[in-house]
């Protein structure tokens, strides 16, 4: 039988002499629907041994926007749950009683989090998530938050060795380490990848895909009928400020004022500002979605809209992809460099642009060969990115790394 690349990976690992199944803790904060595919996959496929720890139900600032219920999770093999505050002995006690080979952190802001990191130099591999874009150039500037955000960047570069160097053997982007998945030097790279690069990271040492969807889940598993069939938009998302929901609002009125058969609209979520959606003719408001009914949410829709100010990255993109939808997105969302090819399987508008969202919106919906190609346009590009992808890199990446720290 012919194994894939992935199984290969494990393979050559046990084969060089790792005398026990893989041991990766992560160190997280709001656990949710992707990440906890991405971990039940290294434990179901690869026999990978998981330590979680993770902010317990949904305490914090955005209490009320992620709310994925706790039975959604699969199971780990150890687990610490905090409340407001992480008790850092606590947390270091859990990791020496598990052993772990990597230590991944997503939420290395955290104090506590790098606090730990220094204690668990020279005992394992520690590899630190990062979804930001690079932002530190003028040319880029729109708004003092811009401003705020470059000046930020140039510091944590500046400070690099104290934030990264003397923390992380590695980074661990969300997406790929290039647009079309391939390197090489004719490769454009992803806006993580050089983020990761300007925080003095080396390419050997980065590693792609902590932010996968579910794709064996989402993906159809029969006929899909054309966009034509599913006349309607989505927005699946929290309902705040980064994600444009008032330019979503705005635009979409104008789309329904000066469209004949205007689509409705389906949102999923929730926030502070679900106000904005009440009464809107068109506008249908489903609350918050489980993962595990997303996949039954987006077969009811033709077009994903994602019109956000502030969006490194955005797995929602992929997730629709996979399920063979169209996706309008802004130019701020680091996913739609990804999967999304202009004119091909969606539009990438500019940011905070109202127009040309409805503009977008309208076109979409107007096309009858549009939308007839675009679910395999979508799933094809959706495979740019697989669970796959953090075997192939990280698993690799930490043996390597092993032998080195032990």
């Amino acid at each position: 039988m012919q194994k894939d690349a992935a199984t290969e990976t494990t393979d050559r690992i046990g084969h060089a002499g790792l005398c026990r199944p893989l041991r990766l803790a992560f160190l997280w904060a709001y656990w949710t629907g992707y990440i906890d595919a991405t971990v039940q996959y290294l434990r179901s496929e690869h026999h990978v041994v998981v330590f979680r720890a993770r902010q317990q139900g949904h305490l914090g600032s955005l209490n009320d926007q992620y709310r994925f219920a706790e039975e959604s999770f699969g199971p780990v093999d150890a687990e610490l749950t905090y409340g407001a505050e992480i008790d850092v002995d606590a947390l270091d006690r859990a990791l020496r009683e598990f052993e772990p080979d990597g230590i991944i952190v997503l939420s290395w802001r955290r104090g506590a989090y790098r606090h730990l990191m220094k204690r668990w130099a020279g005992r394992a591999v520690r590899i630190a998530c990062l979804d930001s874009q690079w932002r530190g150039h003028i040319r880029t500037l729109g708004s003092s938050s811009d401003f705020s955000l470059l000046l930020k960047q140039w510091g944590g570069r500046a400070l690099r060795q104290h934030f990264f160097h003397s923390l992380f053997e590695g980074a661990l982007l969300c997406g790929p380490k290039y647009v079309d998945g391939q390197g090489g030097p004719a490769a454009r790279r992803t806006r993580q990848m050089n983020f990761a690069l300007k925080m003095g990271f080396r390419p050997d040492d980065i590693c792609e895909g902590f932010a996968v969807c579910d794709w064996h889940q989402l993906a159809p598993r029969w006929h899909l009928s054309s966009g034509h069939e599913r006349r309607k938009f989505l927005f699946v998302g929290r309902y705040a400020p980064v994600k444009g929901v008032s330019i979503l609002v705005e635009a979409y009125r104008l789309y329904a004022r000066d469209t004949p058969e205007a689509w409705p609209l389906v949102v999923a979520g929730d926030g502070p500002l679900k106000h904005l959606f009440f009464g809107v003719p068109g506008i249908q408001d489903i609350g918050f979605v489980q993962a595990n009914q997303l996949q039954g949410v987006l077969a009811q829709a033709a077009c994903l809209v994602l019109p956000s100010i502030l969006e490194p990255w955005g797995v929602v993109i992929q997730e629709a992809t996979a399920a063979g939808l169209g996706v309008i997105c802004s130019d701020e969302c680091g996913a739609g460099d990804v999967f999304v090819q202009h004119d091909v399987n969606g539009f990438i508008v500019p940011t905070g642009k109202v127009d040309a969202l409805a503009g977008a919106m309208r076109t979409f919906s107007q096309s009858k060969e549009f939308l007839e190609r675009v679910p395999n346009a979508s799933i094809e590009m959706s495979k740019r990115l697989l669970p796959s992808s953090f075997v192939q890199t990280v698993i690799p990446f930490v043996q390597a790394k092993r032998q080195l720290v032990s």
